[in-house]
């Protein structure tokens, strides 16, 4: 939590320096960055107000995620000890009738990273359990999995390609000035690669439901937005024989745009668990707290930055790193 909040204050200290502009409140683009996790489609929040119609909106993503986590149980074994980077362009597009299509493209690579040290040292610094970081070497590679069946998953050197395509549909609900309400359907095509953990191997289908509601204050705007969603997880080839039909997700978060071109945010976001295991890397649910804010820069312009934190202990990744640009045309 406490580096959460040094970027909230990075965030402020920023003020003297840029101009008034105007600023959406959204939420933030986060998921589960897991290796197992990351090559499924789960739900990712939406913004619950679509692009108008001819309104274009471009995305760039970058995502950092360092794991270490090992753990055993009932003839299973599991390490994910590595830092994960997601890059992601995106577009949306608003239409006629209130609907929007768009579609997400990652190139994922898995590594041995620089952080740990960082982490751990930081960690110290706080005084904050470094978990199973002790038991593991820093900045090396092992994501791995077996549980004698011979269907597991095992990567110890750098790899990184193109992941899974994401398209989506989305129809605008309801939409007034304080109050507004989507809903979205993902298809994920399996482009990516199971054995370099950059993709299922499947078709997954996903639909969720997103909505705000706002708030004008003496000082500042406040948002409050959530959302739901089911996915289905089709065939693959990663743990198909592990993985489970059906996940939910949901996430709940609040925003505080003291100024024109800043805003703080906090979100939570969960899921239910994608695979049947006794391991908690695969098999409970997932809660991830994220912190930050947004910066504007000119009225077309926003950069979330955010850090997030695993509440669910080794169910997603001890520290993820969040960056997302996002332009209107």
């Amino acid at each position: 939590m406490a580096r959460s909040v040094l970027i909230c204050t990075i965030l402020a200290a920023l003020y003297p320096c840029c101009p008034a502009w105007g600023l959406e409140l959204t939420p933030f683009a986060v998921r589960n960055l897991s290796p197992p996790v990351l090559t499924h489609s789960l739900t990712v929040p939406e913004p619950a107000r679509l692009s108008q119609a001819g309104q274009l909106v471009m995305r760039l993503g970058f995502e950092l995620a360092s794991n270490a986590s090992i753990n055993d149980s009932g003839g299973e074994v599991i390490v994910l000890d590595g830092e994960t980077y997601v890059t992601t362009l995106g577009m949306r597009y608003g239409l006629p009738r209130r609907l929007q299509v768009g579609f997400d493209l990652p190139y994922i690579k898995h590594s041995g990273g620089h952080l740990d040290g960082f982490i751990e040292g930081w960690h110290d610094f706080f005084d904050l359990p470094n978990g199973d970081r002790d038991r593991l070497p820093d900045d090396e590679l092992t994501n791995a999995y077996a549980d004698g069946s011979g269907k597991g998953f095992s990567i110890d050197d750098n790899r990184g390609r193109i992941g899974d395509l994401s398209a989506m549909l989305a129809w605008q609900w309801l939409a007034d000035q304080q109050l507004a309400a989507s809903l979205h359907a993902t298809v994920k095509a399996p482009t990516g690669d199971a054995e370099d953990l950059t993709g299922s191997g499947g078709w997954d289908l996903s639909l969720a439901l997103s909505a705000q509601r706002d708030f004008v204050l003496e000082r500042g705007d406040v948002s409050l937005w959530g959302g739901l969603g089911i996915s289905w997880l089709g065939s693959g080839d990663l743990l198909d024989d592990r993985a489970e039909n059906w996940v939910a997700s949901g996430w709940l978060g609040s925003g505080w745009s003291p100024f024109d071109w800043l805003g703080f945010k906090l979100q939570l976001n969960t899921h239910t668990a994608l695979y049947d295991s006794e391991l908690r890397e695969l098999g409970d649910p997932a809660a991830i707290l994220t912190m930050g804010g947004s910066l504007g820069f000119g009225a077309a312009t926003t950069l979330d930055i955010g850090v997030g934190e695993d509440l669910a202990v080794n169910a997603s990744p001890d520290v993820t790193f969040h960056l997302l640009l996002a332009h209107r045309f």
